[in-house]
């Protein structure tokens, strides 16, 4: 990561003068939760949570919430450009805060647009908290996602600017992890949130492979369970359509497949994770009568 992040974002943030004491309670009174902001702060685990409410509980909350100063607009709640006053940093901190009626102190940070939010966010969570390798590649590839949708691919620019050469130089790492990083949080961005957020803590166990799977998946809808999942996986995979009563019969036939070819060949651990998955889904379909 970059030697200058925490010294550059001091420059887009302004802490709160005691004179500015009514003013500060009045922007606790409005601060705004987006789940969208939320949701990219990988979560933490129960016994961590715990040890934090403990913490808080015992010295107050020591550090103060981040709390991003716009309108409704730039934040893209509506079209009002009404003033909002946004939690970027510190939810966890601040739900127990709120739980308890602890006095907490705020910074407010400025930035233009809501790219720029989860830009900093992202490169906050990664330099500030321990995060398993999972949480490490989630957030490397939601920075890969976010540089490639702003500038319209990986390479842009006059001198081809590679977006996965500079992040992983960027964070150490090479191009071709920052692209799978990409691919395993596209995957995840298709899950629930509930779900997402359970396997990021590891409540849930689905293999990174059939993440990265997910990603190439059509759907409207976020996948809600693991079964939902599985059958998304065997789409990708058998190359066939979303389910329907002309299409199911050929997927279970691929599925039957696919199933005997894996366990005809050496099963290592990834051909019976996929042995797995794939009979998990040929079940999914048998019982979808």
């Amino acid at each position: 990561m970059k030697k200058d992040f925490m010294s550059s974002m001091k420059e887009k943030t302004s802490a709160l003068r005691p004179s500015l004491l009514s003013t500060e309670e009045n922007i606790k009174s409005q601060i705004l939760i987006l789940d969208s902001l939320r949701d990219l702060i990988p979560p933490l685990a129960d016994d961590e949570f715990e040890q934090l409410q403990q913490n808080v509980l015992k010295h107050g909350v020591k550090d103060p919430l981040t709390v991003w100063e716009t309108t409704s607009t730039a934040a893209q709640i509506d079209a009002e450009d009404r003033p909002v006053f946004i939690l970027i940093d510190g939810h966890n901190r601040y739900r127990i805060g709120s739980q308890y009626r602890l006095d907490y102190r705020i910074n407010l940070v400025q930035f233009t647009t809501l790219d720029e939010v989860k830009a900093y966010m992202i490169d906050y969570q990664l330099g500030r908290r321990n995060l398993t390798a999972e949480q490490t590649s989630y957030l490397r590839g939601l920075r890969y996602l976010q540089q490639k949708s702003m500038r319209g691919g990986n390479k842009t620019g006059g001198s081809q600017l590679d977006v996965s050469a500079a992040l992983g130089k960027e964070y150490g790492v090479s191009s071709r992890t920052i692209k799978r990083d990409g691919d395993f949080a596209a995957g995840l961005e298709k899950l629930a949130p509930d779900v997402k957020q359970a396997v990021l803590s590891g409540k849930k166990k689905l293999p990174k492979a059939s993440i990265k799977t997910i990603g190439k998946a059509e759907t409207t809808e976020p996948f809600q369970n693991i079964d939902a999942i599985e059958r998304a996986i065997s789409s990708v995979e058998t190359g066939a359509k979303p389910t329907t009563k002309k299409s199911k019969k050929g997927e279970m036939a691929a599925l039957e497949t696919a199933i005997r070819e894996l366990a005809a060949g050496t099963l290592t651990r990834d051909r019976c994770e996929q042995l797995v998955l794939k009979t998990n889904a040929l079940i999914g379909l048998l019982g979808a009568k």
